[in-house]
């Protein structure tokens, strides 16, 4: 019952966190929309409900909630996805899989927080924690969480200005693989390639930058026999010298890449480290058969210099 409390606290959270403001009300009190008052108010009172749930009433004050979202939604309308979100993260009101709800809870919260405010940055940074070591207590330990939680810290703002540059210092995944062949496995391959040791990125004031393209890698693998199976690597780095120019635009914590050809990226910003994730960062073909290939999605991290 404690992980499901802790799954409730994060869905109180981002409920609160996404409805309320702190501003002060001005003006005369509405009169002409009391029906979507009283929805508001219905699913206000749900969500408390919801939260003190025990194992034998937990699916039954689930599905009340559920209702009264989607009654708020059909009577307020939802213009933002907000309360959409919050429904469709509540399943089916089974707790038949924890991962799965720990794992959409950390998603939301990365995306509050990745559009954080100077305001809000520090509040919305610690129910990412939150939900961040939530999912690491159901799903299992991770290594590219337990990483994300050391960046985040005491979740301090430091400021740390965008413009200038940036150098490539990691290739994080969800994988541990011995890419050196020592014996010894990482899920930082940046650590185990002789290569891309001097990749940086600048960004100018006036909203234009360039990528320094320095180094590429050729990598391939061989499967190993026997019965713990797993391969061989071999990484073959050239030389090379790309200047690749781009536009970006900021946004709180989030920043938009544009190539001159059109391609988007977005990158997130925490302090002095900057991250990109590319579905195919990590790509090794097969020495046996190049019809056979890892591709594996990478998150490239920057620090600032």
């Amino acid at each position: 019952m404690i992980k499901r409390h802790r799954l409730l606290y994060v869905y109180m959270v981002l409920l609160f966190g996404l409805s309320c403001h702190d501003e002060p009300y001005e003006g005369d009190f509405p009169t002409e929309n009391n029906a979507c008052l009283l929805a508001e108010q219905a699913t206000a009172d749900a969500a408390a409900s919801f939260a003190m749930a025990s194992d034998d009433n937990f699916s039954l004050f689930c599905q009340i909630y559920r209702d009264a979202l989607e009654n708020q939604i059909e009577i307020c309308g939802d213009g933002d996805g907000s309360l959409q979100l919050l429904l469709d993260n509540l399943g089916n009101c089974s707790d038949e899989d924890l991962c799965a709800e720990a794992i959409a809870a950390t998603e939301i919260a990365q995306n509050n927080y990745e559009n954080a405010t100077d305001n809000n940055s520090e509040a919305l940074c610690n129910v990412y924690k939150d939900a961040l070591m939530y999912q690491i207590e159901v799903c299992g330990d991770d290594s590219l969480l337990q990483a994300i939680l050391e960046e985040l810290g005491d979740c301090e703002s430091e400021f740390v200005d965008t413009v200038g540059t940036w150098k490539l210092v990691g290739w994080v995944t969800n994988v541990l693989r011995d890419i050196d062949n020592d014996g010894i496995v990482t899920n930082n391959y940046l650590d185990e390639i002789d290569c891309y040791d001097n990749e940086t990125l600048t960004f100018n004031a006036d909203g234009t930058g360039t990528l320094f393209l320095r180094s590429r890698a050729d990598i391939t693998f061989t499967p190993l026999s026997g019965p713990q199976g797993g391969e061989d690597f071999f990484v073959d780095c050239y030389s090379i010298s790309e200047d690749v120019p781009f536009s970006w635009v900021q946004n709180a914590n989030s920043i938009t890449f544009t190539l001159t050809d059109g391609t988007v990226s977005n990158y997130f910003r925490n302090g002095n480290s900057l991250y990109v994730a590319f579905d195919d960062g990590f790509y090794a073909t097969n020495t046996e058969d190049s019809n056979s290939v890892i591709v594996e999605r990478v998150t490239f991290v920057y620090y600032k210099i």
